[in-house]
């Protein structure tokens, strides 16, 4: 791992344990085991790693969630399952429940700094949109409005269930949401 990775995943895990304004470069530097002189010979500033971080997470996301779920030769119902089941792998792993990475920059950086704003917007106006048609296909008989609705309310629905899990620190809030939602979506 170059040191440049190895700065970038470090500061990755950081934001995502303690949130982006509690990460100091201090703690990105300790964390990477890098000096002050290597950091900022590839990052200028925080507000750089931070954008670097949303942008690998979001292109992440953007290749497991849409191109290995939405767009695979899979049934329709089997893709709704497997997204659920790609939220569900992701928490299952961890053995603190922090919370959902892109949720947390969200929650904690939208209203602040419009650079964070807006490529996470895109990300979550993507997500609804490719959900919307996935249960357009699903349910025929739903307009596109009501599709779309729909979307927002599933995606509501999991962000929630993340919400209480980090909350709860107990994976079954989760695991039972997200049943219910494959039964009531899929």
């Amino acid at each position: 791992m170059s040191v440049k990775e190895r700065i970038l995943e470090s500061a990755k895990d950081l934001i995502y344990q303690k949130g982006y304004v509690a990460t100091s470069i201090s703690d990105i530097m300790e964390e990477a085991g890098v000096g002050k002189g290597q950091l900022y010979y590839y990052f200028k500033s925080k507000k750089e790693i931070g954008l670097s971080v949303t942008q690998d997470i979001l292109e992440s996301w953007h290749k497991e969630l849409f191109e290995d779920i939405f767009e695979s030769d899979k049934a329709d119902a089997d893709k709704f399952s497997a997204m659920i089941d790609w939220v569900c792998q992701f928490h299952k792993s961890q053995t603190v429940f922090y919370g959902c990475p892109v949720g947390n920059l969200i929650v904690e950086l939208s209203t602040e700094d419009e650079d964070f704003r807006r490529p996470l917007n895109d990300f979550m106006n993507q997500w609804i949109e490719r959900l919307a048609k996935l249960l357009q296909n699903l349910h025929v008989n739903w307009s596109e409005e009501q599709a779309q609705l729909q979307a927002r309310q599933v995606i509501s629905n999991i962000q929630g269930s993340i919400v209480i899990l980090k909350v709860s620190q107990n994976i079954q809030v989760l695991e039972n949401n997200m049943v219910d939602l494959k039964k009531r979506y899929s």
